[in-house]
């Protein structure tokens, strides 16, 4: 059967489980692996934005494995610009009309099947590279000390921006969040900067500059996200960006003062492979090294400590400056996709009982599910809206919101906020758990109780 037929197939059925099923009759297809491959890997770009319009020729001379392999040369970067362009319409000239819908479909990363990657790598397991993510172990005072009796370590900030992955290939940008969904903005000047980069992959937050708190500045990176997902999906935007600029400022200004701090960087093949042999002190000074003289682009404060009265002078330094804390990781830490027992946070965690109040749609793959939840205190005097749900948990939330409203959440934070109205919220909130052996959330009062109560000091 042809590709575009058993995609046809897929497509045709709406129910996820008879997707999974027809893409299993045919797992021993190493063709469709190959185009399943292509059309959804982030390893691979073919530096084409659109298709280019072409008349398809009456004898057809390839086949869809020849135009595969041809499809090498853009990928390889062998041709370029007008060159690249002109190749790819005489690949799809050639091709039956049935391959030639599959080669589109590859170099507009979109098979239309209504199938993800994960469900995908279900049935091919791995095929296509997950996203890996560097964590940091909890607070660990004998953790540090194991480390530090090895030799000296960096005590870097733990930044309280918007996590993001940098890829840089080909002089091309995609920004990614840890677990790989793409992070959309409206070209600000940080990613004109980052072209100059050769090909590689940072690790860092986004923040914002001009004075603006790390609490605001995530509030209003957010909403430049949402607005630019709307605008690629060709939703009118003028009420979103007037509400930010009656709050905040200009839409183009507010792109313009994000920052980038970055902490990592690793070569594209380490990221995608998540395997890295190098020490941090060589990618940490290779990446000091390489965006010297950057305007948006920054390295996170970092001190180099020997004693655990030194991870603590670094710590309260940057409390005392309203930061989340710091974390300690060993000089030859190599990057892996897990949370290792050399890299550890040096911040405040405390855990609270709210209450459910509304629920919230995500975008993109998660569209259909609940992807946040909007939760109080007792009183109602404090709000926040945990994330951190994985798609397992937003099923189980989207199918039972009924039942879950007013109920107990314990979530994850790290200690209390209150905006310059004197609105009551809390640091970085993670969903925990549902606690059903709880009828009454915690207070506004109790809310801070808990938070003097919890030191590291």
């Amino acid at each position: 059967m042809i590709i575009k037929q058993i995609f046809d197939e897929i497509s045709n059925e709406s129910s996820t489980n008879e997707k999974m099923n027809i893409l299993s009759k045919y797992k021993n297809n190493e063709l469709l692996k190959n185009v399943l491959y292509l059309a959804n890997s982030k390893r691979i770009k073919f530096y084409i934005k659109q298709i280019p319009e072409y008349s398809r020729l009456e004898t057809h001379t390839h086949t869809l494995e020849a135009a595969l392999v041809g499809l090498n040369l853009l990928s390889e970067r062998k041709v370029t610009g007008h060159e690249a362009i002109q190749h790819l319409k005489e690949v799809l000239m050639c091709c039956e009309p049935d391959d030639a819908y599959i080669i589109e479909r590859i170099i507009e990363k979109d098979c239309k099947i209504g199938m993800g990657t994960r469900n995908i790598n279900k049935v091919f397991p791995d095929l296509i590279e997950k996203t890996g993510y560097m964590g940091c172990k909890p607070y660990s005072k004998e953790l540090i000390l194991k480390l530090l009796s090895k030799g000296s370590c960096y005590s870097q900030e733990k930044m309280d921006g918007r996590f993001i992955n940098i890829i840089i290939q080909g002089g091309e940008v995609q920004n990614e969040s840890r677990q790989g969904e793409p992070t959309i903005l409206d070209n600000p000047k940080f990613m004109s900067e980052l072209t100059q980069l050769n090909d590689c992959v940072l690790n860092g937050e986004l923040t914002m500059g001009g004075g603006i708190s790390r609490y605001e500045s995530n509030g209003i990176i957010s909403s430049l996200i949402s607005i630019a997902i709307k605008q690629v999906n060709g939703e009118d935007t003028t009420k979103d960006i007037n509400k930010l600029e009656a709050k905040h400022m200009s839409y183009r200004e507010a792109l313009d003062l994000i920052r980038v701090t970055a902490w990592d960087m690793l070569t594209i093949d380490e990221y995608f492979t998540r395997k890295c042999k190098r020490p941090y002190s060589e990618r940490f000074a290779e990446l000091n090294n390489v965006i010297k003289g950057f305007k948006t682009l920054s390295i996170v404060e970092t001190r180099e400590v020997s004693t655990i009265e030194e991870v603590m002078n670094h710590f309260e330094d940057v409390l005392k400056r309203s930061g989340e804390g710091t974390v300690v990781k060993s000089m030859d830490g190599v990057w892996a996709d897990t949370k290792p027992s050399y890299q550890i946070k040096v911040k405040k965690e405390i855990n609270l009982d709210l209450r459910v109040s509304d629920f919230n749609y995500g975008t993109g793959k998660n569209a259909n599910l609940i992807s946040s939840l909007n939760v109080e205190s007792e009183d109602g005097l404090l709000k926040t809206s945990p994330t951190g749900i994985n798609e397992e948990d937003m099923e189980y939330i989207t199918a039972n919101q009924d039942k879950l409203m007013n109920t107990i959440l314990e979530i994850k934070c790290s200690g209390i906020s209150q905006d310059r109205n004197g609105n009551y919220s809390v640091l970085h909130p993670v969903y925990k758990m549902f606690r059903t052996d709880k009828t009454i959330a915690n207070t506004l009062v109790e809310c801070i109780e808990i938070n003097k109560s919890s030191s590291l000091l």
